[in-house]
């Protein structure tokens, strides 16, 4: 049996279903005996970014294959005997930047086989303004139809990380009922603009967070440094709420549900909630991924 549950609910914002626009998030999650993983993906909402729904929802298969790659080189070792994963714990740093480069590139490709297989319709082009028409007609400037954001977040019996560009926000909620939110903030995201995959330069707006059990000390998924759980929402959730300690309550609520119900009962009123939640705030679509330490649910 895992000692993790993961989870994803993605739901379609009050404005795009008034409006009859596309869902433009994707979410994604995974779970089996040694890990969990949450994603979340939010492609972007103008004209300019017309296939941003299928960026997000390719985004987030990219992150997850690079990922399930990643963990499952824990059990594979090099010429010298050291296990491949073992790069995470002398350098990690090194080791998110090219989990970031790997996501990047495998996205790229993806994206490009899309753009060579469908080229961009004269209706599609029609939603551009001038300006906008003639950025898209330059080397790699159909990238930015796709423009999308991406949280991940991966939790293991000894570590966790997250990756993030753009905006949303991952909260994480320790033992003690302690909240979060260990990935640094980019303030290039203000109001209406965010970083995006589709970037130019991509790689130097991605910032991420690692952390570890001490090894001098009892080896407990409680300890302090390590979550219990561990949430990423895209920003119609978090623009929803008014602030950081509104938002995390939001979540401290979420662990106390799945506390007390059925984990697929805690889920499905969750799913329920969520249109509501974009009716009465952001109405932006929302999408929310997350990973419970199995000791915090306890049904």
């Amino acid at each position: 049996m895992s000692k993790f549950k993961a989870f994803n609910l993605t739901e379609q914002g009050a404005s795009h279903i008034k409006e009859e626009k596309v869902c433009q998030d994707d979410s994604l999650s995974f779970e089996e005996k040694g890990y969990a993983v949450a994603i979340v993906c939010d492609g972007h909402g103008s004209n300019k970014y017309f296939r941003s729904d299928r960026g997000s929802r390719m985004a987030a298969k990219v992150t997850m294959s690079a990922i399930q790659e990643l963990m499952k080189s824990r059990t594979i070792k090099n010429e010298q005997g050291s296990k491949l994963i073992d790069a995470l714990f002398t350098n990690p740093d090194k080791f998110m930047q090219q989990l970031a480069a790997n996501i990047i590139y495998r996205w790229r490709e993806q994206i490009a086989e899309d753009y060579q297989r469908e080229p961009f319709s004269e209706t599609e082009l029609a939603l551009l303004s001038p300006k906008e028409l003639a950025a898209s007609q330059k080397e790699d400037g159909w990238v930015s139809a796709y423009g999308t954001t991406l949280i991940a977040a991966v939790r293991a019996s000894n570590f966790w990380f997250g990756l993030h560009i753009g905006d949303g926000k991952c909260v994480t909620v320790n033992a003690d009922g302690k909240t979060a939110q260990p990935i640094p903030w980019d303030e290039k995201c203000f109001l209406n603009v965010t970083t995006s995959l589709s970037d130019a330069q991509a790689l130097s707006s991605f910032r991420w967070v690692f952390e570890q059990n001490n090894k001098s000390s009892y080896l407990s998924s409680f300890q302090k440094n390590i979550p219990t759980a561990i949430f990423v929402g895209t920003d119609g959730v978090d623009d929803t709420f008014g602030n950081d300690e509104a938002l995390e309550s939001f979540y401290k609520t979420v662990v106390q549900l799945f506390n007390e119900k059925d984990f697929n009962e805690a889920k499905a009123e969750l799913k329920t909630y969520l249109p509501k939640l974009s009716e009465k705030g952001s109405r932006d679509d929302v999408s929310i991924a997350g990973i419970l330490y199995n000791k915090t649910v306890t049904k």
